[in-house]
């Protein structure tokens, strides 16, 4: 299958911050507050020592070329981008 762009499709996994729930909490608990483990999937448009960009969706119409669903991550909230290959099925629809 060929795409329809030509930039890489990626995992990024990142971390984000989380909010804790409303009310009095002691300073122990909140302490022990921990961070949100995020994935996306999308085309890899910008990584550089700023950000990492992508973009999950891609469109075609009336000559225009557009993406939506993008993100851009701060590169410090980065853990690791892998990037997919892809995997043809064969005649029974399996890998």
């Amino acid at each position: 299958m060929d795409l329809p762009i030509d930039k890489p499709l990626v995992l990024v996994t990142w971390l984000d911050a989380k909010d804790g729930q409303t009310g009095w909490h002691s300073l122990e608990d909140i302490e022990k507050e921990s961070l949100a483990l995020c994935y996306s999937v999308g085309w890899l448009l910008v990584r550089n020592n700023e950000k990492v960009v992508i973009m999950s969706d891609y469109a075609e119409c009336d000559g225009d070329k557009e993406g939506g669903r993008h993100i851009a991550i701060p590169n410090g909230w980065v853990k690791s981008v892998t990037f997919l290959k892809e995997e043809r099925l064969n005649e029974r629809g399996t890998v």
